[in-house]
């Protein structure tokens, strides 16, 4: 008999979660993953959802499956800036076993009403993912299962994109100097790339633990781009990551993007396979 209530045990979401594989359900202690789960922020220490929920199923005492939803606590205006007059009904996590559609359709039923069938509703969205996952929010391509749940009601591809992993193995030499501002509250930090005197590109990269980083973004001027100096800034990055003791170096970017997949394809790292994101087609 399945039961879906809103109470629960998190030490089994934590269980239960990590045991869908994907390249960016990083090893996390029970504490970081909990404080991601509940009361998340990101990088600028903005509280991410002014409301979440969790719903979980259980046979007897078996947790089959649960959904995380909620309303967050800004978002992006059309130039793309942040707003805390925007919010958007998300459903910010769902997993449950491939061999039990039922229960996520529960599941899915019980968030849906909650969230109002009547607005835009988004799922997996890549911003206000787990902040001890990178805040990838979206979900991996070997969950077809959970993707066509979602298409199943009504949501539909949003973005896609093409996940990527680099191995630190050593420092490499560069004419490329770091210049990096201080950590933010959320462990993130912005790096400027300098050639002489002149500044030449920067990035964003977040800290998820003493040994992983994730590449938020990255740019080189548009004057010089095609030169090489893309891979010397990349060099620079990853020998200053060395030394502060990163040995894994993750990042993402679209699927159509495909010059920046053959720029992080030459400077080493390896296509991991592609995330979706997904909107229902009502507006607001």
């Amino acid at each position: 008999m399945i039961k879906i209530t809103d109470t629960y045990s998190l030490k089994e979401i934590f269980t239960f979660q990590l045991g869908f594989k994907t390249p960016y359900f990083f090893d996390v202690d029970f504490e970081s993953w909990k404080k991601s789960f509940e009361d998340d922020i990101d990088g600028e220490v903005r509280t991410l959802f002014k409301k979440l929920f969790t719903i979980v199923a259980y046979d007897s005492d078996e947790l089959l499956g649960f959904i995380q939803y909620g309303n967050t606590a800004f978002g992006f205006d059309n130039n793309g800036e942040i707003s805390s007059a925007i919010s958007y009904p998300v459903i910010r996590n769902l997993y449950f076993a491939k061999d039990r559609v039922d229960v996520g359709k529960l599941l899915m039923n019980e968030a849906k009403k909650k969230l109002g069938e009547n607005e835009r509703i988004y799922a997996f969205f890549h911003y206000f993912g787990m902040s001890c996952f990178a805040r990838h929010g979206k979900l991996f391509e070997n969950h077809a299962h959970i993707d066509a749940l979602l298409k199943e009601n009504g949501f539909e591809i949003e973005h896609e994109n093409v996940y990527y992993s680099s191995t630190i193995n050593g420092d490499v030499s560069s004419e490329v100097t770091i210049t990096p501002s201080d950590l933010t509250k959320g462990n993130q930090q912005y790096i400027d790339f300098r050639i002489g005197s002149n500044q030449v590109g920067g990035c964003e990269v977040h800290y998820l633990n003493e040994s992983i980083a994730y590449l938020r973004w990255i740019y080189v001027n548009g004057d010089i781009v095609g030169k090489g100096i893309g891979t010397k800034c990349m060099n620079a990055l990853k020998a200053f990551l060395y030394m502060k003791g990163v040995k894994r170096f993750d990042t993402d970017t679209a699927i159509d993007n495909r010059v920046a997949q053959h720029y992080y394809e030459k400077n080493g790292f390896l296509r991991e396979g592609v995330t979706r994101s997904y909107y229902t087609k009502q507006e607001k």
